[in-house]
């Protein structure tokens, strides 16, 4: 019994989804008592016969409604784009911005050393001469402090990795 509810909604199924080439569509009961469907008329003993009217096929609704599924899929489409180059324009800002905090933060590393380094000729020039320090000696310690500045300057990088 399951079988004949399934078929005959199956056969109602296609027979009314093929309207587009019937206009009419017959239903009956035979005498097994089967629920027949067809597009042509039953059989002149069969009672009972019930007509379905088909709706006629717009071809015009249907390119409608395809240009609007287009209009749909191209507006969703742009929206992604959109939606993927902010991503984009987002990251490529947040990977600026933590490129000009590190250069940043090296310019002031940087900066510090060259105070120190400063200070330290400072601290050279500032010292008497005597007999275990020459100005030779003085000379030599500030010309060394100044390399490191020069090395600083011209080349951080290989500065802070010694």
């Amino acid at each position: 019994m399951h079988r004949k509810i399934v078929f005959s909604f199956t056969a109602l199924f296609f027979l009314l989804g093929s309207t587009i080439f019937a206009d009419t569509i017959y239903t009956w009961t035979d005498a097994d008592g089967i629920k027949r469907y067809s597009n042509s008329q039953p059989p002149e003993d069969v009672e009972n016969v019930q007509t379905l009217q088909g709706i006629p096929y717009d071809q015009s609704a249907d390119d409608r409604n395809r240009r609007e599924y287009d209009r749909m899929v191209e507006d969703a489409s742009r929206s992604a784009d959109r939606h993927f180059e902010e991503q984009a324009d987002k990251k490529a800002q947040e990977a600026e911005a933590r490129r000009q905090q590190q250069l940043e933060a090296q310019n002031r590393r940087i900066e510090q050393e060259r105070a120190k380094l400063q200070k330290e000729i400072d601290d050279i020039q500032g010292r008497g001469l005597g007999p275990t320090f020459s100005s030779g000696q003085k000379a030599n310690m500030i010309k060394q402090v100044q390399e490191k500045i020069n090395q600083l300057e011209n080349n951080p990088d290989d500065y802070f990795t010694k």
